[in-house]
């Protein structure tokens, strides 16, 4: 399975120039991850959410779950 073309835009879109370092040690993992999160939940025919408002949800949750590491790690990315 290769990363869909939707989600290589998406991923470009909200990360500009970012490269995971999952993509040199697995790239199976990175695959079917981008392919998820940056193309089959924000092209899903329910998706009402615009990217703004997507993102914060995002952020939201990660400080809710106590994940500060990734909120750090988005937060950065931005």
């Amino acid at each position: 399975m290769a990363i869909t073309e939707n989600a290589k835009q998406y991923h470009e879109k909200m990360f500009p120039g970012y490269v995971s370092d999952f993509s040199r040690t697995d790239p199976e993992f990175i695959e079917r991850f981008d392919n998820f999160a940056f193309d089959e939940v924000v092209n899903h025919p329910n998706a009402t959410l615009d990217d703004k408002t997507r993102f914060m949800v995002i952020l939201a949750t990660l400080l809710d779950c106590q994940a500060l590491m990734n909120f750090k790690l988005l937060c950065q990315q931005r």
